[in-house]
């Protein structure tokens, strides 16, 4: 078996939805708390304050705000 075959472990928990900067294992990354951007299948990853606020003219929330999670560790 060739050592190409072998995937490489990711080095990052998710990336953020807006700017795409790597959020890590272990970081603080935030989430929009409208229901619409946190369905299962379809979950929002923010990396700052700036790229959450850069989402919501989009969106147009009611009622916008976000929550501060700690991506897991592994």
């Amino acid at each position: 078996m060739a050592m190409a075959d072998v995937p490489e472990p990711r080095t990052f928990w998710q990336k953020c939805s807006v700017c795409k900067k790597p959020i890590v294992f272990g970081g603080q990354y935030l989430k929009c708390v409208v229901s619409t951007c946190n369905r299962k299948r379809f979950q929002l990853y923010f990396c700052s304050a700036e790229c959450w606020d850069a989402h919501n003219p989009d969106q147009n929330h009611r009622n916008p705000g976000y929550t501060e999670h700690i991506a897991p560790k592994a």
